[in-house]
């Protein structure tokens, strides 16, 4: 069971004095945002022994809210970055209840053999989270050279460090659902996605970051055959939104909040589309949940609600997604198999779309991000 609690908004009221002369107008409710620590962690996450975690790309979106998860758990972390001495970017992690304690960083890069050796180093778990994002300015030639092969590069350098570490007895790979899904029109209407669908539609020239994601992973389940010392999880989560750790400026999913959400542009009545949407703390979760419970085995695929037009057309291509072929979703829905991720992890519900986007938005305008109007 969770802590009480746990996905239930809770208001505050302002009210006058008692005896004012002159209350002041009556204000709305305050809503008590939860920021990234605001998802309870789970009974087997506080039951684990508390260990090492290597956990690779530090400074991004995903990887963020998992280390605070794995921080507030007790466990110590050697977070991969590709400069450790940027304190701008690592500031917000510092902050986190734990850093300075139980946090480390190494330099380690995902096209360099060896370079992540020395994070792994003495660590019973490895959450492999680090994948190159271009989503702009790449050539159809340049697919494979600039997406494709670091994915695979990384995938063959850690899991290569995994094999040279024999502490290391799980790892948790995000993927992500372009892996099995380009375009709801790939199968026939009403098929379900499940383990045993890979997408085949993508290509080094066609949509490489989805084409990248589905040779990684099969890479990365043909590794974890070759041994037997090591067990693999994979995560495969559809769009992430949430709040962040940091800025996260680069993220596809903070820059569309800060370009249509806030302002208002194009989200009143948007029609559904065939992609769902995940919470980035639901994300962090599934995934440490994942690492400490000993019968997970296999993918996971955290979703919920199915995003509206404007979503996919702004963050699409973080998932693969050229936007003809969301322009072809419309009126279709996709759907996806995610009752191993409650049988096993034993996450059935997810945080509301509305909540989501709500403490999005509200932890952007508290960072200056957005300008609150």
């Amino acid at each position: 069971m969770k802590e009480p609690g746990a996905h239930q908004r809770k208001t505050l009221s302002i009210n006058a004095r008692a005896g004012s002369a002159d209350p002041p107008p009556a204000q709305p409710p305050a809503p008590v945002v939860r920021h990234v620590s605001g998802v309870p962690l789970y009974d087997a996450e506080l039951s684990t022994p508390k260990s090492r975690v290597c956990v690779t790309g530090a400074t991004g979106y995903i990887a963020g809210p998992i280390i605070e998860r794995l921080l507030r758990a007790g466990h110590i972390v050697h977070a991969t970055c590709r400069d450790p001495a940027n304190t701008k970017a690592l500031q917000p992690l510092l902050k986190l209840p734990g850093a300075l304690e139980r946090l480390r960083f190494f330099r380690a890069d995902l096209t360099s053999a060896g370079s992540f050796d020395a994070a792994i180093e003495g660590c019973e778990y490895v959450v492999h989270v680090a994948a190159p994002v271009i989503l702009n300015g790449v050539r159809r030639r340049d697919g494979w050279s600039r997406i494709v092969e670091p994915m695979l590069q990384g995938v063959d350098n850690v899991i290569g460090a995994v094999n040279r570490t024999p502490s290391v007895r799980r790892v948790v790979m995000t993927s992500s659902i372009s892996a099995i899904c380009t375009s709801v029109r790939d199968r026939p209407r009403g098929h379900v996605y499940g383990e045993a669908d890979w997408n085949d539609s993508a290509s080094e020239t066609y949509m490489p970051y989805a084409y990248g994601k589905m040779l990684s992973e099969r890479r990365a389940w043909e590794l974890e055959a070759q041994q037997g010392r090591w067990r693999l999880v994979t995560v495969l989560p559809s769009i992430v939104f949430g709040p962040t750790v940091g800025e996260c400026g680069g993220s596809e999913s903070v820059q569309a909040v800060k370009d249509a959400v806030w302002p208002g542009r194009m989200y009143p009545a948007a029609p559904n589309l065939g992609m769902p949407v995940v919470d980035v703390r639901d994300v962090a979760a599934v995934h440490c949940l994942a690492m400490v419970l000993p019968h997970a085995r296999g993918s996971f695929r955290p979703s919920k609600r199915l995003a509206p037009y404007w979503v996919l057309w702004l963050v699409g291509p973080l998932i693969g997604l050229h936007r003809d072929v969301i322009s072809a979703m419309r009126g279709r829905s996709a759907q996806f198999d995610t009752s191993r991720t409650a049988a096993d992890l034993g996450l059935k519900e997810w945080l509301p779309l509305a909540d989501t986007l709500e403490d999005m938005v509200t932890d952007m305008a508290d960072k200056g991000m957005i300008k609150m109007r």
